[in-house]
């Protein structure tokens, strides 16, 4: 067993375990004793269980595994620690879990917190079904007024939900701060926290790539409304993403003021939520406005004689190192790129920022291609598709928030469009253009050792993505394959060999597709023109684009 043992002590004999109560990935939590007051209290417990084992005979926690394990233990523990001073100075704030001890021991850390025999509203719920819609309302608002306090200390929770909302009696109280964030008065975030989202009670803000960067309410606004909806169904309430496509339905048998606050608070762009906790309990008014309609996120496709295609070359005295093409009034530029052979992977250059998965550097042979100019822009994927899924807004900005599922439809529109053969460039064929192929003066990033020179990357992009060839670019004339935005490659997800290849495509299977480049998030090593990156084939995020190749 890797949790503490029922009569395990802590603190000499200051407590001790009664029961395990659960698990997640970043802890344990126990029903324990404080002996000297026979007080019942929580007990949570930092323990990694992908990286950490438990000496039985001990009790002491080690890590197991390499040192990017160890520092990434080390890193979350001081989050633990830090997650615990917070909510401990959170004394004044009613409906939220009181703090009495934080200790280190057996190698890791602890913390004491007051106990809640009544269980989660997860557990009533799946007891239960779906509530009746007034006793929903009595823990929903008292959640409200939580937030309502907290906000007005500029701290967001960031994850609301049925499972971290107790009960004690006829009260409740919010648990688990381990994603929260404390905003300066400038709306920018103090405290750095695991990034995280829940299913359903998280909106589409928290899909991107480092979460929720400024104090913004609308998003606690918008899990505390799921919550709502998943108390007086007894379901999970639909996915952020799928909000976008599809409009919430309306549950039968709920009142309109609370359709009406439901449907404010879940709206998938947060500038139609309600701005302030006093602003979603207003909605709950029997007397108040009808709320506006909600967004409906469904763009209207251009029908076929809405598109005009140009495809052929727009300035004939043009070399043809340079294919132009414009669709539907937006241009773009496929660079050619002539075929040769390099060493891919991690060359003497990339030095000791080079991971394992990087190597072994071998040597890879290439038939020409083309590769796009530039990242995709918002611009262009709207002249396809119709629709701007990214969430940093800007026509010349690259478009982002697109799984590499949706570039292959994106893709095929374009192709049906064109007559063309887009697709995503091969891993290698990135490796390759980003190195600037037989142009290469064997730089660390993409056209520079400077990465300031090419790049935006997080000491410079301000927390955003910038417009398109704003940087300087590589020597083959390609902007921003170093930082902007990770790009999308056609391969899966796997590992180098040795072996010389020609034209190689990665692994007939896996689980995750490859990304290059790093982006406006990610520190300068993510940004080396070796580093391989990767992302389940569905994921989506404000810092994940492509570019196209032919």
């Amino acid at each position: 067993m890797y949790e503490l043992t029922p009569n395990s002590t802590l603190q000499g004999s200051k407590y001790r375990i009664v029961r395990k109560l659960g698990h997640g990935g970043f802890g344990i939590t126990y029903e324990g004793v404080q002996t000297g007051l026979n007080r019942r209290v929580a007990i949570k417990e930092f323990f990694m269980s992908e990286h950490c084992e438990r000496d039985t005979h001990t009790s002491r926690v080690t890590v197991v595994g390499t040192e990017k394990s160890r520092q990434l233990v080390t890193r979350f523990r001081e989050k633990f620690i830090k997650e615990a001073q917070m909510i401990a100075g959170l004394d004044d704030v009613a409906h939220v879990v009181r703090i009495y001890d934080i200790f280190e021991e057996n190698g890791t850390a602890y913390y004491v917190m007051q106990y809640l025999d009544g269980g989660s509203l997860l557990e009533k719920g799946n007891a239960q079904g779906a509530m009746p819609e007034r006793e929903a309302m009595t823990y929903i608002l008292q959640v409200a007024d939580a937030l309502e306090q907290l906000h007005s200390q500029r701290i967001m929770h960031l994850d609301i939900k049925p499972s971290n909302i107790m009960l004690k009696g006829n009260s409740v109280f919010l648990i688990d701060f381990g994603i929260s964030k404390h905003y300066d008065s400038e709306g920018g975030a103090t405290t750095t926290t695991p990034v995280g989202r829940s299913k359903g009670f998280a909106p589409i803000e928290q899909y991107r790539e480092g979460g929720v960067q400024t104090f913004s309410p609308e998003t606690d606004i918008y899990s505390l409304g799921a919550t709502v909806y998943a108390l007086v169904t007894g379901k999970r309430p639909p996915e952020a993403t799928e909000l976008i496509i599809d409009p919430l339905q309306r549950p039968t048998g709920i009142s309109d003021a609370l359709w009406r606050a439901i449907s404010a608070a879940m709206r998938p762009n947060k500038n139609d939520r309600p701005h302030s906790i006093a602003a979603w309990r207003a909605l709950l008014r029997t007397d108040a406005p009808a709320a506006e309609g909600q967004t409906d996120a469904r763009r209207a496709m251009p029908s076929d004689d809405e598109v005009t295609i140009i495809s052929e070359a727009l300035a004939p005295g043009k070399p043809k190192s340079v294919q132009p093409f414009r669709v539907n009034g937006v241009s773009f530029n496929m660079i050619h790129v002539e075929g040769g052979t390099f060493t891919m992977g991690a060359t003497p250059e990339q030095g000791d920022d080079a991971y394992d998965w990087e190597k072994p550097a071998h040597q890879v042979t290439l038939s020409s291609y083309y590769i796009g100019e530039t990242e995709v822009t918002q611009a262009l994927w709207k002249a396809v598709m119709g629709s701007n899924p990214s969430y940093f807004k800007g026509s010349e900005h690259p478009v982002e928030e697109v799984s590499w599922d949706d570039c292959q439809t994106f893709i095929c529109k374009l192709n049906t469009l064109t007559g063309k053969t887009f697709r995503l460039p091969t891993e290698a064929e990135w490796e390759y253009a980003a190195r600037s192929g037989k142009k290469s003066q064997g730089y660390k990033y993409s056209g520079s050792n400077t990465l300031d020179n090419v790049a935006w990357y997080d000491d410079n992009s301000g927390g955003e993505t910038h417009p398109v060839k704003t940087k300087s670019p590589n020597e083959l004339g390609l902007y921003d394959m170093s930082g902007n935005v990770w790009e999308w490659c056609q391969d899966w997800s796997g590992g180098y060999d040795s072996s010389s290849q020609k034209n190689p495509t990665g692994p007939s299977t896996g689980s995750a597709r490859v990304s290059r480049g790093g982006s406006w998030y990610y520190f300068a090593r993510y940004c080396r023109v070796s580093f391989r990156g990767n992302s389940a084939p569905d994921n989506r995020s404000g810092s994940l684009g492509f570019r196209l190749a032919l």
